[in-house]
């Protein structure tokens, strides 16, 4: 089988292209092309190939699907970042030999895109948008000087650490609007409109949360909540895995106000007076292979 490959080597653990490349050959697999991160991605869709490989993290991955998005062309994941938020949702983990040597069983399944419209214009997303706790998080982490230069283990906890801290400074905000055609008016602590069930550093914030069933989960945490997400961070700095429930509905479209800063997956933007944005799903846009 012809395969081409999309490689962030410096992506979580900095697995090389040659150990991908091994893996590869050694379940007959033909690398027809290599394009590295941050060039012409568009161009996989013309690849004369069975499947696209996705060597990276969640970044490398969101990519790869935006440019393939609507294509008859697979990704095949294989997860090297520092979170892979959107590989755990599929159940995708392990060695990269181990991922490699199950896309011989493997399925294709549908996974949804999110699309988001604000003042900035349009973008596809993969994981969630949303303000409040998870952008402020997001926030603190990048400013860190050591940001993106250690290992998975030690950037995730890092991130638990920005995501408490900016707890305990952060206010409610008002926002307005519908899920679907249900009102929402509320003040919130944070606002997410999730397509798989973690985001961040691994935060769990939609357990039952499906990328292929054409609904996004909507979390809100208002003041009632702070002691429960508190209570979470505190654990997972401690190296425990407290269960998070935040209240929880479901829809396909989102038309929210009240935005000032948010983030769309792991991009951060801002609007001007608190400005309106409509989130839509866009069902099944990509094909990804499950073993």
């Amino acid at each position: 089988m012809r395969v081409a490959l999309l490689h962030n080597p410096s992506a979580g653990d900095e697995t090389s292209f040659e150990e991908v490349h091994r893996a590869l050959s050694s379940e007959g697999y033909v690398l027809a092309s290599e394009i590295e991160k941050n060039s012409d991605f568009e161009r996989v869709r013309d690849e004369a190939v069975e499947f696209v490989v996705v060597a990276g993290g969640d970044g490398t991955v969101r990519q790869a699907a935006r440019a393939l998005a609507g294509s008859r062309v697979p990704l095949a994941i294989l997860p090297l970042g520092t979170a892979n938020n959107i590989a755990k949702s599929l159940g995708i983990e392990g060695e990269v030999r181990e991922v490699v040597a199950g896309w011989k069983h493997a399925r294709t399944v549908p996974f949804d895109l999110g699309i988001a419209r604000g003042q900035w214009g349009e973008s596809r997303f993969l994981e969630s948008v949303g303000s409040g706790l998870v952008r402020a998080g997001i926030a603190a982490a990048e400013e860190h000087p050591e940001h993106g230069t250690e290992d998975a283990r030690t950037e995730l906890a890092r991130a638990i650490e920005r995501y408490a801290d900016a707890l305990t400074r952060l206010q409610p905000r008002r926002w307005t609007g519908l899920l679907d055609d249900e009102p929402i008016d509320d003040e919130y602590l944070l606002v997410e409109i999730l397509n798989v069930p973690s985001v961040g550093a691994n935060l769990p914030l939609a357990a039952d949360a499906d990328p292929s069933d054409g609904w996004f989960d909507v979390v809100t945490a208002g003041e009632s909540e702070r002691r429960r997400i508190a209570e979470y961070l505190e654990a997972r700095r401690g190296g425990g895995e407290a269960p998070l429930e935040l209240p929880t509905r479901r829809a396909r479209r989102a038309e929210i106000t009240g935005w000032e800063r948010m983030h769309v997956d792991d991009e951060l933007r801002r609007i001007e007076e608190a400005g309106k944005v409509t989130v839509e799903i866009e069902p099944g846009a990509v094909r990804v292979l499950v073993a």
